[in-house]
């Protein structure tokens, strides 16, 4: 925030009115689960590389780019689904730190107001909304990974 807003003067601070205030939020927000999302993909890529199906394809005579995006990424990113459906809810409830550093109205910033006022209903209203989001993301991503999924589709006899 120091180099980019105060001594660059690329971005504003805080406030909510164009395109621009979005940009610093949003970075800080995403640059806590990328690392996680690049690092999981990155140990389930290397696991899939000792996996035989790589080495048939060397074989085959693939190249190696067709076999890691085709193959290996293909295989690896299935594991992510999950993670993602498991952040999106986590990265809602943990916007109130981001809310308050960038002067952001919203439902994080209400909560904390909520609990110095001692105002329960909102926050048994907050809890529970973050509680459905849970349900209602992991149902999704788990349709998400039967549909991309082939090896959850076996029949069952």
């Amino acid at each position: 925030m120091w180099t980019v807003s105060i001594k660059l003067d690329l971005l504003p601070t805080s406030g909510s009115g164009s395109f621009k205030h979005i940009i610093l939020p949003s970075f800080t927000v995403s640059l806590t689960y990328i690392s996680t999302y690049i690092r999981l993909i990155r140990n389930n890529m290397l696991d899939n590389m000792k996996e035989d199906y790589v080495l048939y394809a060397k074989v085959r005579g693939l190249r190696e780019k067709n076999i890691l995006s085709k193959h290996i990424f293909k295989n690896s990113i299935h594991s992510c689904i999950t993670a993602i459906g498991m952040s999106i809810p986590q990265l809602i409830a943990g916007t109130i730190v981001v809310e308050n550093v960038f002067a952001w109205p919203g439902v994080g910033r209400l909560c904390i107001t909520s609990i110095f006022n001692r105002d329960y209903p909102v926050i048994q209203t907050y809890v529970l909304m973050i509680g459905v989001l849970f349900v209602i993301f992991n149902l999704i991503f788990d349709i998400l990974q039967y549909v991309t999924d082939p090896r959850l589709r076996k029949d069952v006899s």
